[in-house]
């Protein structure tokens, strides 16, 4: 690993954020630069003029220059767009660096200084607001809880660096020479935004969203918009921003009493910048984001306000027993906390808070808070001190009064911000379009089991009769709604099912009746099932459990499944890490994906189901921007531990930093034994049949361990039987003795091979999920999922020029070419030539139809033939099937609609 790499991993910056990151630091770098010498130089004028005067007098000028250009912001950024609206601000505050140039070459009046403050006001918004506009839309809201910190920490040295110029500033002749570099500064942002922008699309494009259920009073609406985190967010800035300005007007007149020398005054307000500077750039980079982690979301939002109240309350009682020397460290200690805080912690966070919303209005609010309600704060603060200037024996008590009160309702209204922003998060991940329920209707959309006082109960063996009548295809249908029909009258028979059936399919059947039938006892059996270690049937348990409310007294329970899964992520992880067969590497991820749908299945029985299924739908989402919202969510919803083994499951990252993630979350695993004889030991309680396959393929049994494979001789599944019986045959040829030995202890082995060679199919199971995996239809689909598809592929041979279906034909079967070629024919025209590997017929999979051409047979043909009725079942049980089928489909006619619009 590069020192490079090192210093990304330390930040938390993945390599493919790299240069992204790297430009919007160096374009914080420069603005800060710029920006901070144009303050050094206004600090410098009105400091020698009645500062206590002065500056209330400069922040209420600052603050109405700063909404007019909020203002104009906000309408070109409207009508302009984001990209060339921000490389204008740039050169406006290329043209304005060069006005304030000009006012201090030939301005020495307190007029000037005045205007050179408020100019200074103007060119930190206009930055504030152009850069943090292009990373609002640039990163996503995962990204920006780990990246907002360590890309605004660019103007930390930027500033730290202009607080040591201050030091040696002493002549207003040396002012346009920061000036002159504050020029060239905006000037290399403005290059940086343009290669930023030829990176990425700097663009707000916001995806359609259900209308707000919970919104701002229309009164209202036309100062904050329809979002209640905008109101609070706009409000707590506004108490926040003249808190700031009261605690810097303390500090600097307090320095300018004690200091009287204009060197001496500009020597220790430039050190204690500079330091305040450095402080928070190492506590940005370093550790911001583990402090998000610790305190979590609210306590780092809430810090800030509250060290606030803390550090006033100190004063009341330093100014009665302190000396001149520790006020004077208070205020210098407060001041520095303060920009420390407000810097590497509060600002980072409280930007984050704009990501849940439409990226439009994201800009619109961040517009608006900064360009609007922070210069009102100002504005305030100034109005406050300078109606208190007059009377300097009350003025700094008062001060701290109305400090406190305003530090104490922001804390109150970033309370309220933060249950807001959840509400955000769970908007913006919710469906557009939810759907209508008629009253009376369940909420698992089937029909509401009815009572057994309409019609005659069957007795005991009657319903097991109906039970049983699951099992077959003909008379599903008809047994499906009488049980449904007879509801808590059969659940006594329907329990006995679940606890004592040895058929996997007929308990996924029973386990989704019991999920309609809303018993406490159907729930009951429905935990028990869940708790098993067969995790087939855990899952069956768990989609029932869906139509259920989650129940506080099983809280315990399914706490304790969601550690089991954790230590099977864990396991899978590691098995992963340390095998290098690619083939077992993709069955280990889909084993993963199986453990992170369980574990959401878990959490809709332990916390608000609507809000875990909204985070389930948007963390499978396609849109990057949904993923974030979602993950974000639940990070403010279950516990942290938990968080992030799931986070660590989704995340995209080396399968090694996946094990170290859980080996610090859980702990390393004991023995740290390989993951083959685990799966090879658990079976099919445990794994799908593909991943059993590949882990026979490499088990190397010893004589001690060889009789694991023995229950797998026995299995229904032909793929596991067929890798079983090689497996037993691979032992045989290395270890003939203990082979023999192994058949005389267990002389059933013998003929049950014989039997298994004797029916097994001249194309093994894990050839026909090869020839399936190379077809188009389903490419994408996981082996693991295909293998479901193996038992329902019908072999057919067809000799040259024999029909295998005809023009006009009911389509009830897909035909896949195994070898040979098949010809499509309509009439005598050819249309299509069909070779191994390709497919033909698939509509018919999804609606019966009459076949609109032909197939005939060129030479010795073999296929094999997937028919509907047989798909139906597969496709139910295993939903990734059909989604693949239809993507596939839909890729198809999207093909035909483009060929029939192209020009003839």
């Amino acid at each position: 690993m590069t020192l490079l790499e090192r210093w990304q991993q330390l930040l938390g910056i993945r390599p493919d954020e790299g240069r992204t990151v790297g430009l919007f630091f160096l374009h914080n770098f420069l603005l800060g630069i710029g920006t901070i010498l144009v303050y050094v130089s206004a600090n410098v004028i009105l400091l020698e003029n009645n500062p206590e005067r002065n500056l209330p007098l400069a922040y209420g000028v600052a603050a109405l220059l700063m909404i007019g250009a909020g203002k104009v912001y906000a309408h070109y950024e409207h009508h302009l767009g984001l990209q060339r609206v921000a490389v204008r601000v740039l050169l406006a505050v290329v043209a304005l660096t060069g006005v304030l140039g000009v006012l201090v070459a030939v301005g020495h009046s307190v007029a000037a200084a005045v205007a050179i403050m408020a100019g200074y006001r103007v060119i930190y918004l206009l930055t504030n607001l152009e850069f943090w506009g292009v990373s609002a839309v640039v990163f996503d809201v995962r990204q920006s809880r780990r990246l907002f910190s360590v890309i605004s920490s660019g103007d930390m040295p930027a500033k730290a660096l202009g607080a040591v110029l201050a030091i040696l500033i002493h002549h207003h002749t040396d002012l346009l020479w920061l000036l002159l570099t504050a020029f060239g500064a905006y000037l290399g942002a403005l290059l940086v935004l343009q290669a930023t922008g030829r990176s990425h699309v700097v663009e707000a494009r916001s995806a359609a969203r259900a209308q707000r259920t919970t919104a701002v009073t229309p009164g209202l609406q036309r100062w904050f918009g329809s979002s209640r985190l905008v109101l609070t967010m706009c409000l707590s800035m506004l108490a926040i921003a003249a808190v700031t300005t009261g605690i810097e007007f303390s500090f600097f007149v307090n320095v300018k009493h004690r200091f009287h020398d204009q060197s001496e005054v500009m020597r220790y307000v430039g050190s204690v910048l500079a330091l305040t500077y450095l402080l928070a750039l190492v506590f940005k980079l370093l550790l911001t984001s583990q402090t998000l982690d610790r305190m979590g979301f609210r306590g780092t939002l809430l810090a800030l306000p509250g060290t606030v109240l803390v550090g006033l309350g100190l004063y009341a009682v330093l100014q009665t027993t302190g000396s001149d020397d520790s006020l004077m460290l208070y205020f210098c200690g407060l001041f520095l906390a303060l920009e420390v805080l407000r810097r590497a912690v509060f600002d980072p966070v409280f930007l984050i808070l704009f990501q849940p919303l439409p990226a439009t209005e994201r800009l619109q609010a961040h517009t608006l808070a900064k360009g609007v309600y922070e210069p009102l704060g100002m504005a305030l603060a100034g109005l406050l001190l300078f109606a208190l200037h007059t009377r300097p024996e009350f003025s700094e008590q008062l001060t701290f009064g109305w400090m406190a009160v305003l530090a104490l309702l922001a804390l109150v209204l970033l309370y309220r911000t933060y249950g807001h922003y959840l509400a955000e998060l769970q908007h913006a991940v919710s469906r557009r379009f939810a759907p209508v329920e008629e009253p009376g209707t369940p909420v698992n959309g089937h029909a509401a089991a009815g009572s057994a006082k309409d019609q005659v109960v069957p007795d005991s063996a009657g319903i097991q009769a109906l039970i049983m009548g699951l099992t077959d295809k003909a008379t599903r249908p008809h047994a499906t709604d009488q049980l449904l029909q007879l509801g808590a009258a059969a659940l006594p028979e329907l329990t006995s099912t679940l606890r004592t059936s040895p058929d996997e399919a007929l308990i996924r059947r029973v386990a989704q009746l019991c999920g309609h039938v809303p018993q406490p006892a159907s729930r009951e059996a429905l935990v028990e099932l869940a708790r098993q270690p067969n995790l087939f049937r855990r899952e069956a348990a768990l989609r029932a459990l869906r139509n259920f409310e989650p129940r506080p007294a099983d809280a315990a329970v399914f706490q304790g499944l969601v550690q089991e899964e954790m230590r099977l992520a864990q396991q899978l992880l590691l098995g992963q890490a340390a095998t290098a067969n690619p083939g077992l590497q993709a069955s280990l991820e889909y084993e993963l994906t199986r453990v992170q749908q369980r574990l959401f299945g878990l959490l809709l029985q332990l916390y608000p189901p609507q809000i875990i299924a909204d985070a389930q739908r948007g963390v499978a989402h396609a849109a990057r921007e949904r993923q974030a919202n979602a993950l974000e969510m639940l990070d403010n919803l279950i516990p942290r531990p938990l968080y992030q083994g799931l986070q660590t499951l989704l995340d995209v990252v080396p399968v090694a930093e996946k094990v170290r993630r859980f080996d610090a979350l859980l702990g390393p695993v004991a023995g740290g034994a390989s993951i083959v004889p685990s799966i090879v030991e658990r079976g099919e309680v445990a794994y799908t049949d593909w991943t059993i396959s590949r882990a026979l393929d490499q088990w190397r049994p010893t004589p001690y361990t060889v009789g694991q494979v023995l229950p797998l001789l026995h299995s229904a599944n032909p793929l596991i039987q067929q890798s079983a019986t090689a497996t037993l045959e691979r032992f045989g040829h290395n270890a003939p003795e203990d082979y023999q030995h192994l058949l005389e202890a267990h002389p059933h082995v013998l003929s049950l091979l014989m039997s298994h060679h004797a029916t097994t199919s001249r194309i093994s199971a894990t050839e026909r999920v090869a020839l399936l995996k190379n077809t188009a239809l389903f490419a994408e689909t996981p082996e693991n999922v295909l293998s479901s598809i193996v038992p329902i592929m019908k072999e057919v041979a067809f000799q040259e020029g024999e029909q295998i279906f005809a023009k006009g034909d009911l389509g009830t079967s897909l035909f896949i070419v195994q070898e040979g070629e098949v010809h499509i024919f309509s009439g005598t025209q050819q249309l299509a030539t069909f070779r191994p590997g390709d497919f033909f017929g698939e509509l018919a999979l999804l609606d019966a139809e009459p076949r609109s051409a032909s197939a005939v047979a060129h030479g010795a043909v073999v296929t094999f033939r997937l028919d509907q009725e047989d798909f139906y079942d597969v496709m139910e049980e295993r939903g990734e099937v059909l989604r693949n089928i239809l993507r596939v489909l839909c890729q198809r006619l999207r093909r035909q609609n483009e060929k029939m619009q192209l020009p003839q």
